[in-house]
């Protein structure tokens, strides 16, 4: 069962014209769902953000990248290009 709540909601101009650009461009049949898409990449955004930090701070973490290793029983590291 889905649930709906309203909200009024206040756009500059410019910000309401890419909105309603973006709900024809895209054939998406209301002004709800265009915000809905809009919502959704930016939790896509700060997934592959958080994705990002992570792959960061596991590259700079020996321990982790051992620890993985021992427990996957699989190298992490990429094999060397043998010459």
């Amino acid at each position: 069962m889905t649930q709906t709540h309203r909200k009024h909601v206040v756009f500059p101009p410019d910000t309401l014209r890419f909105l309603e650009d973006y709900q024809r461009k895209h054939q998406l049949p209301s002004f709800s769902a265009t915000i809905e898409a809009a919502a959704l990449a930016l939790q896509h955004q700060e997934l592959r953000q958080a994705y990002a930090q992570y792959a960061q701070d596991f590259a700079q973490d020996a321990q982790a990248q051992t620890e993985a290793e021992e427990w996957l029983d699989f190298p992490m590291e990429a094999p060397q290009d043998q010459k």
